[in-house]
């Protein structure tokens, strides 16, 4: 089996983590992928734990790290640096699995034009709107001067919603998660 790769991305605030750790839950889809877990030189927010949400890490070792191609994809949003390292595709192959990555949309845009690892599929979460978007940031604890940033960016990131294999408007998570499992148990098949 040649290894697929699943994208996640949308806006911050979309509910892509969310999803994705539903998804990965369900019987059907469990043994079927590696999740890649980015890194990123950004804080650690509240509830986040090492190893399964981010690997956390300095500027200067990100870099020290993308100089030496250790990521698949890396990306800078805002003032931080998130990359998805190489291994996590080695292993998906080595093991006969697809690779799922919750990423960006600036990183799903990249490896959807640039890397031909091999089958990219990549999926766009959304909001159903920018109230929506604004309610989630905020039950983060995102301060008014990050959320506005956040909702700026996300109106960039729509743009691109178009050139991704699917759309997901997730405004009821149980139906936005039943779509996203269709999806995927029909590329996966």
């Amino acid at each position: 089996m040649a290894t697929k790769i699943f994208i996640l991305s949308g806006p911050s605030g979309a509910g892509k983590t969310t999803l994705l750790n539903m998804l990965l839950r369900k019987k059907n889809i469990k043994g079927k992928f590696v999740r890649a877990i980015s890194f990123t030189t950004r804080k650690k927010r509240a509830g986040e734990q090492e190893g399964r949400d981010y690997f956390f890490i300095s500027k200067k070792n990100f870099l020290a790290l993308k100089k030496k191609s250790f990521f698949l994809e890396s990306q800078k949003v805002f003032d931080n640096y998130y990359g998805t390292p190489k291994y996590f595709y080695t292993e998906a192959q080595e093991q006969g699995k697809n690779l799922m990555l919750c990423i960006d949309v600036k990183g799903g845009m990249y490896l959807k034009k640039k890397h031909k690892l091999g089958k990219i599929i990549a999926l766009f979460i959304t909001a159903p709107s920018e109230l929506h978007l604004r309610s989630r940031l905020k039950s983060r604890v995102e301060d008014e001067k990050t959320i506005q940033k956040r909702v700026s960016l996300s109106k960039k990131e729509m743009q691109f919603a178009k050139h991704y294999d699917g759309i997901i408007i997730n405004e009821d998570l149980k139906k936005a998660l039943s779509r996203l499992e269709k999806i995927i148990m029909a590329k996966t098949a």
